[in-house]
């Protein structure tokens, strides 16, 4: 830069390029200073109830009341996102609440999926039932002319393969209800302990005095998890020994039906072999 000398003094030209780069470095140092004056600004506590949204998913019994909980769960995302935008709360507290919001929608459309499966199983399941119940009735109907011993046992083989297949049904529905909840309160457990374990290291990093808290929750969760576990195992085992009873029902009544068409005609209908097809 070339600067003019007239009668020992600096031209016009310089003086304005000095007071240029001085205004240029005001400037920059005010927006510093105002930078670090928001920085130490208080940051405001961040209001967030982790177990809000699972209690609810948990206590939702029809998708419809599911679907409510997952446009909650949304909400209550999108507040996060809007309080971290802010700058007015800790950052990494927020991060937290956010990662265990996001665990509580995809929570909330797998329970919302489950329930409408279960839904759409038990609805077939009924119409089943009532087309099976007006077959029967048709098939009384017709059956009121032949002999009546040979038409009690048929009828009586056939009510009881219904029922059969009629628990088979309802216990197949059962099993899957027990996996979807079991997986349901897994996941939720599962989030709740990532949140607590993100929460234990950000209370660390800021103040060791909130540690002994988060590991009695961490307890807690784990004991739930536990619990859980031996629950599952206590309803797989349930469910197969119901299903082997079932079946060897089944097989006493075929053998009893069996051996029916050999014995005496003029036998009373009376000594007929019960069947119990009581569900």
């Amino acid at each position: 830069m070339s600067v003019a000398v007239n009668g020992g003094g600096v031209s016009s030209g310089a003086m304005g390029s000095a007071a240029g780069m001085k205004t240029s470095t005001s400037a920059a140092v005010r927006l510093r200073s105002a930078k670090d004056n928001r920085n130490k600004r208080p940051r405001k506590k961040l209001n967030y109830n982790p177990r809000e949204i699972s209690s609810q998913l948990l206590r939702a019994k029809k998708s419809n009341n599911a679907s409510v909980v997952l446009i909650r769960a949304k909400g209550k995302l999108s507040v996060l996102y809007k309080a971290y935008a802010s700058g007015q709360y800790n950052n990494s507290e927020v991060q937290i609440a956010i990662v265990h919001a996001r665990r509580m929608v995809e929570c909330s459309r797998i329970k919302v999926r489950n329930l409408k499966e279960e839904e759409m199983i038990e609805g077939r399941n009924n119409r089943d039932k009532i087309n099976g119940e007006q077959k029967k009735k048709s098939e009384i109907k017709r059956r009121v002319r032949k002999k009546e011993r040979d038409a009690k046992v048929k009828m009586a083989l056939e009510e009881n393969q219904r029922v059969l297949k009629e628990k088979t049904k309802h216990q197949i529905l059962l099993q899957k209800r027990r996996m979807h909840r079991n997986d349901e309160q897994g996941k939720v457990l599962e989030a709740d302990l990532k949140y607590l374990e993100d929460q234990m290291k950000n209370t660390q990093s800021e103040n060791t005095s909130g540690y002994d808290g988060v590991s009695v929750d961490i307890s807690m969760a784990a004991a739930q998890m536990s619990e859980l576990q031996i629950m599952e195992q206590q309803i797989e085992q349930e469910a197969a020994l119901e299903v082997e009873i079932e079946f060897s029902a089944a097989d006493a009544a075929a053998m009893s039906s069996a051996g029916a068409p050999g014995a005496d005609m003029g036998v009373s209908t009376a000594a007929a072999p019960s069947i119990d097809i009581a569900i």
